[in-house]
C-alpha cells in the first residue's frame, strides 16, 4: 500500500480532551480524530462533513512523537465574544481557565515534532493530498483552514517526508515500533539483555466520531506513547512494515 508521511511541528500544542470542562486538559499527541480534521481542512472539506470519509473503515493513521515533550499548566484569560467588537476585551465577563499545554523539553531551542503516516483507500484523496503536500518550502498549501496544533493560537507548520510503501505483517518476534501502539495490539515490551530507558504513558485517545460528533462504539482506544520519541521494542499482534524496514502500528 502507498503511505504518505509528513510532520506536524510547532512550539506549543493543546489537544483538548473532549470530556474536560473547567480545566482544559490536553492529550499528549494529536488523536486520530484531530489528524483526520487537519487533513480534511487542508483538502477543503466543510466542517463536520468528513467523518464518514475518514472513518476507520476507509482511512488509516499512525503517529510518532518525534521529540521529547512535557506538559505545563497555564491560566488563560478567556474573553466573552458575542460580536467582532468584543475582541478588544470590552465585555465584562472574563474567565481564567487552567489550560494544559504540550511543549518541548527545551522550549527555547526545541519544538514539537509529530510524524504522521496516512493511508486512504480512495486513490483520489491520496493523490490530492500528496499534491498539496509537495511544496518547495516547509509549510502547507491548504484549500481550507490554516494549520494549528490543536487550538488556533498554537500555530504550526507541516513538512512532507514523501510517499513510501508498506505492507501489513504479523511479526514473528519483537520489533522496534516507531509509532504509538494500541494497547489491544501490544503483547509484551521487550527490554533485552542491556538496560533500555523508556518514558512511556498510556492514554485513551478518540479515534472516530459519527455525524453527531459522538464517539462510535470503536471510537476510543488506549495507546502506549513514548515521551522521548524513541522506538519501543515490543511484541505486537499486527504491524505495518515500511519499505525502509521500520515498523508502525495503525491507531485503531
Amino acid at each position: 500500500m502507498k503511505i504518505l508521511s509528513f510532520r506536524l511541528q510547532g512550539k506549543m500544542a493543546h489537544f483538548r480532551r473532549y470530556y474536560s470542562n473547567s480545566s482544559a486538559l490536553s492529550y499528549t499527541v494529536p488523536p486520530r480524530t484531530t489528524v483526520a480534521g487537519m487533513v480534511a481542512g487542508l483538502l477543503g472539506y466543510p466542517r463536520d462533513s468528513y467523518y464518514g470519509i475518514f472513518s476507520l473503515d476507509h482511512c488509516r493513521v499512525a503517529l510518532m512523537n518525534g521529540s521529547p515533550v512535557k506538559k505545563q499548566m497555564q491560566k488563560m484569560n478567556l474573553l466573552m465574544i458575542k460580536s467582532p467588537n468584543d475582541l478588544n476585551g470590552s465585555q465584562d465577563f472574563h474567565s481564567q481557565t487552567p489550560t494544559e499545554l504540550v511543549i518541548p523539553q527545551d522550549i527555547r531551542k526545541g519544538f514539537l515534532d509529530y510524524r504522521i503516516w496516512f493511508y486512504h483507500k480512495d486513490p483520489g484523496i491520496m493523490d490530492e493530498l500528496e499534491h498539496l503536500l509537495k511544496t518547495a518550502r516547509p509549510g502547507y498549501c491548504s484549500r481550507g483552514v490554516s494549520l494549528a496544533l490543536g487550538t488556533a493560537m498554537h500555530l504550526g507548520w507541516m513538512i512532507f517526508d514523501g510517499a513510501t510503501a508498506g505492507k501489513e505483517v504479523v511479526p514473528a518476534g519483537p520489533v522496534p515500533v516507531l509509532s504509538v501502539i494500541p494497547m489491544p495490539k501490544l503483547e509484551r515490551i521487550e527490554f533485552g539483555e542491556s538496560p533500555v530507558s523508556y518514558r512511556l504513558i498510556r492514554e485513551e485517545l478518540p479515534l472516530e466520531f459519527d455525524g453527531d460528533r459522538l464517539a462510535t462504539e470503536r471510537g476510543k482506544a488506549d495507546m502506549l506513547i513514548s515521551l522521548t520519541g524513541s522506538p519501543v521494542t515490543a511484541r505486537v499482534s499486527s504491524a505495518v512494515m515500511l519499505d525502509d524496514g521500520t515498523y508502525i502500528t495503525w491507531m485503531e
